[in-house]
């Protein structure tokens, strides 16, 4: 049988919601969750915590800057990462902008060429090609010297990200994190694709206040999937919004909705079983993360957004 040994030793008296067992308080005083309505959050069974959307800074001009920009026939251009956090970040968004607008693209680095992060390479190429506006995901909290390289070729730029930022401010930009240093969000702890499904989140109000249906609360929660991978995948802390973005994400993961997911777990053998959050860490996680590592990210966005 399996022995539980604490850590540490407190001498407080533990307080708890009524018939919750001594040794469970003391596991969840050792994660930081204290007091009694902490405890009912973390052991609710349907969790419904989320925090509005245009609590993150700039939230509100970038929701606006991304539809003026679709409407008016720019250019949009997603910029991720190669890791699973990145694609899934980028997957999300790219069913999100298809909705409403032809004009989108994606641009992944390769970990051999261009390594993490914004580069002036990868910036120029998008330029380039005809891009208005870039909007990163998962990278570019500190990429200060890149966003002014864009800005001088005439490319808009959306930093969203939910790495530990350089500078209070991102000068010459819209930057989307929770833990900008001027935040006042309710909990920083995001990972990449839950900052860019806070993003789809002030979207999708924003068209419903205007009765544009091009992106609808039903296609939101479809997306909950993506976001459930890439919280477990980058290991940020189970709590708050995460339980709930990852509770009701991996209900989705089990509908098979998703024609690309369901391939991949049918390639692994998994198209029968139900999928929990250790499956994402050791089965999905690793295999997304492969593609960056032996060649190219990309088929994972798009197989990701099918």
């Amino acid at each position: 049988m399996a022995r539980w040994v604490f850590t540490q030793q407190h001498n407080e008296p533990l307080k708890g919601p009524e018939g919750v067992p001594e040794s469970i308080l003391r596991i969840l005083r050792d994660r930081g969750v204290i007091e009694p309505s902490q405890i009912e959050d973390f052991l609710a069974p349907f969790p419904q915590r989320t925090h509005d959307p245009f609590l993150l800074n700039d939230m509100a001009s970038a929701a606006e800057e991304i539809l003026r920009t679709a409407d008016a026939g720019g250019r949009i251009c997603i910029y991720g990462d190669y890791d699973a956090d990145g694609v899934t970040s980028v997957s999300l968004l790219l069913c999100v902008f298809r909705k409403l607008t032809d004009r989108v693209c994606y641009f992944i680095p390769s970990r051999f060429k261009e390594g993490y992060g914004l580069t002036r390479r990868a910036i120029k190429a998008i330029a380039d090609e005809g891009a208005a506006l870039i909007v990163t995901v998962d990278c570019g909290s500190s990429a200060i010297a890149e966003v002014e390289y864009a800005r001088s070729l005439g490319v808009r730029m959306i930093v969203t990200d939910h790495h530990n930022p350089c500078p209070d401010t991102m000068p010459n930009c819209l930057f989307i994190n929770p833990k900008r240093h001027d935040s006042t969000y309710p909990f920083p702890h995001l990972s990449g694709c839950g900052v860019a499904f806070k993003l789809a989140q002030a979207l999708e109000r924003l068209l419903d206040q205007r009765e544009d249906h091009r992106f609808t609360k039903a296609d939101l929660n479809k997306l909950l999937d993506l976001v459930a991978i890439s919280t477990v995948a980058d290991v940020v802390p189970l709590l708050d919004e995460n339980r709930t973005l990852v509770k009701y994400g991996l209900e989705m993961i089990n509908r098979r909705e998703r024609a690309g997911l369901d391939a991949l777990l049918t390639a692994l053998n998994f198209k029968e079983k139900v999928v929990e959050a250790e499956h994402i860490a050791y089965l999905l996680a690793p295999n997304i993360n492969a593609l960056g590592r032996m060649q190219s990210a990309d088929i994972g966005a798009e197989m990701l957004c099918g």
